[in-house]
């Protein structure tokens, strides 16, 4: 239900004629689904929309420019509930957490609307025709899709899914309308490396410019796997492969395109112990969140800040991370401490009780493995420093359910949360 909760002041519309508490029912005589609808019609310019009010239905026409908002709000329930995927993928990472975690880390949803709204990958596998034409009829785009390989019968088994549709073709007809797409394959060794990797390339890549681009990241295993199908972790050597032959099918596009469109994420590099490509290798970053580029960014960005530096703030500082991440933050702060050796900083390693060790990356990092990391050790600052990405992004709540303020109860130190390199660099700095 698409219920109005407030309206800006002056706003469209309330010009139009519109009230807290409407219930949206159509828009241009369609039924209206859900807030995909709401922001379609938002950036269009002339439409009608009609609505339910104290039991009777009242239709009002809209005129602006596409650019103007109309300027409503909704009740919390009209937001979109997401829909719970069809797929028992065999790396799934929520199988694979601990029991007795807060219910919503075992959310298993796979909605191409929220692909759209949060770029969140989805598989598609779940996508009704009527979804499939309401996507190209309206342009919802761009999409983020979780391929992992374009072998039906591989992908299949890799998402445990035996009635998956065929990928290519949808791809395909999502590219012939217009439609702008993200992709991801996570690389599971045996199942879909080698041929069928470079396979999986080259088909994405005839798809482009609709399709943008392909990260291709290692497969994720905790502890937690006892009764789940049996998976090998991405070894140095399957890493190296990996890397050598992403890097050799993306220098083939580029001598096409001039354009960047294969990747591997920083943890396969840092799998293969290679050297990570430098900052204008990632273009516009589009898969950061993937993990595409994240150390080159963060390098950017802290030397951005480092040139503006003018002197160390005072106090001590403990910068906590994971164990991949920890290298590249002693590099930069190597930079910072050749400026300014008054600086006091030091970095704490997290090693992952929590999931296990084979997890290194610091957005898995949890509240318990830091507090049980830092309390028997006597060299830790006056203010921890923890990268944002070790909280969920609408809270400030570790993945084992841990607050942050239960976290700054429990060592006695302030805390200070920092977003990328340049506002790491402006926490121990003092910057112009």
């Amino acid at each position: 239900m698409l219920k109005i909760s407030s309206l800006d002041k002056n706003s469209i519309a309330v010009k139009a004629g519109l009230r807290p508490d409407d219930v949206i029912v159509q828009f241009n005589g369609e039924s209206a689904k859900d807030m995909l609808d709401v922001a379609y019609f938002d950036s269009q310019s002339d439409f009608s929309v009609t609505v339910e009010r104290d039991g009777s239905t009242l239709t009002f026409d809209v005129h602006k420019s596409d650019n103007d908002p109309m300027g409503w709000d909704f009740y919390d329930e009209s937001y979109i509930e997401p829909r719970w995927c069809a797929n028992k993928c065999i790396f799934c990472f929520v199988d694979q957490l601990p029991k007795g975690q807060r219910s919503t880390l075992y959310v298993k949803d796979d909605d191409w609307r929220l692909s759209f709204v949060s770029g969140n990958f989805v598989t598609l596998t779940n996508l009704s025709d009527a979804d499939l034409t309401r996507i190209k009829d309206k342009k919802f785009s761009p999409l983020y899709i979780s391929v992992h390989a374009t072998d039906d019968d591989v992908r299949c088994k890799l998402l445990g899914n035996p009635k998956a549709r065929p990928i290519l073709p949808l791809l395909k007809e999502l590219a012939d309308s217009g439609i702008t797409m993200y992709t991801q394959v996570v690389m599971c060794p045996h199942y879909n490396d080698g041929e069928i990797l470079s396979k999986t390339m080259s088909d994405l890549f005839s798809l482009y410019p609709a399709i943008q681009n392909v990260a291709v990241v290692p497969v994720g295993l905790t502890k937690y796997r006892c009764g789940l199908q049996e998976l090998q972790p991405v070894s140095k050597q399957q890493a190296s492969a990996t890397v050598d032959a992403v890097e050799f099918f993306d220098a083939q596009c580029f001598a096409q395109t001039g354009r960047h469109f294969a990747y591997c994420s920083d943890e396969m590099y840092i799998y293969a112990q290679r050297e990570l490509p430098s900052y204008g290798y990632y273009g516009d970053f589009e898969q950061l969140e993937n993990g595409v580029g994240l150390v080159a960014d963060m390098r950017y960005q802290f030397d951005l800040a480092l040139r503006d530096a003018t002197a160390p703030k005072k106090g001590s500082f403990t910068v906590v991370t994971g164990v991949a991440a920890t290298p590249f933050v002693e590099q930069v702060l190597d930079k910072a401490r050749h400026l300014f050796p008054q600086l006091n900083v030091n970095v704490v390693t997290v090693v992952n009780k929590f999931f296990g060790e084979t997890v290194t990356v610091a957005g898995l990092v949890v509240g318990r493995d830091i507090v049980d990391t830092l309390k028997n050790r006597t060299d830790i600052g006056d203010t921890l420093l923890l990268p944002r990405v070790m909280l969920r992004e609408t809270e400030d709540v570790f993945l084992d359910g841990m607050t942050l303020e239960e976290l700054k109860k429990q060592v006695g130190k302030k805390i200070i949360v920092t977003a990328d390199g340049y506002e790491f660099c402006q926490a121990i700095l003092e910057c112009d």
